[in-house]
């Protein structure tokens, strides 16, 4: 690395913005409305992750089931697998880590609801076997994904690929997907519910 932080910092952003003008946003729209969807029909939305990717589908989770709250209509139903720690590691340690998620959605996930997993490379077997769970109860798989989509790709019903292989980059869209997402859901859940005011 040569030059100084200025540079290396002008650098990056240089190569974030580049990389936000390239987001397929027609995608965007489809992960959207299948989401839109999910809520208007009582289903549920499963958001998972590792690592990184774990903070963004807790973030997502907590920024979709608060920021869309209203007195004057029911609210998302929205769970972060990844955030229940005591499961997490107890199917770990008896199931193995490649089953946490997919364990859990045996439990939980039913025809029609929403799994929307988080994924850089899109080959972690836990997603994997996630996505693989959810097609199995009949749910819809989303996947936000990195690099060429890995396993993960092929399995998702709809997706957005973020077009880097950088992991901070992709993560870094990643997360400002779900800022967009939930600003897209409040303020069209607020258009919405504007006629019976």
């Amino acid at each position: 690395m040569s030059g100084t932080l200025g540079d290396f910092v002008g650098d990056y952003f240089e190569r974030l913005s580049a990389l936000i003008g390239r987001m397929p946003v027609e995608r965007i729209e489809a992960v959207g409305e299948i989401v839109y969807e999910a809520y208007r029909h009582g289903k549920q939305l499963f958001i998972v992750g590792n690592g990184g990717s774990a903070s963004t589908a807790s973030h997502m989770a907590c920024d979709i089931g608060k920021n869309t709250i209203s007195p004057e209509r029911p609210r998302f139903r929205v769970i972060c697998l990844n955030d229940n720690i005591p499961l997490l590691t107890s199917l770990a340690n008896d199931r193995g880590y490649d089953h946490v998620f997919s364990e859990q959605l045996v439990n939980l996930i039913r025809p029609g609801d929403v799994l929307l997993v988080i994924s850089g490379s899109g080959n972690s077997p836990n997603i994997v076997n996630a996505m693989r769970a959810a097609r199995e109860a009949g749910a819809t798989t989303i996947a936000f994904l990195g690099f060429d989509g890995g396993e993960a790709l092929a399995l998702a019903d709809e997706h957005v690929l973020v077009p880097d292989d950088d992991y901070g980059r992709v993560e870094d869209l990643h997360l400002v997907l779900n800022h967009v997402l939930t600003a897209y859901f409040r303020a069209r859940l607020d258009r919405d519910d504007a006629p019976r005011r």
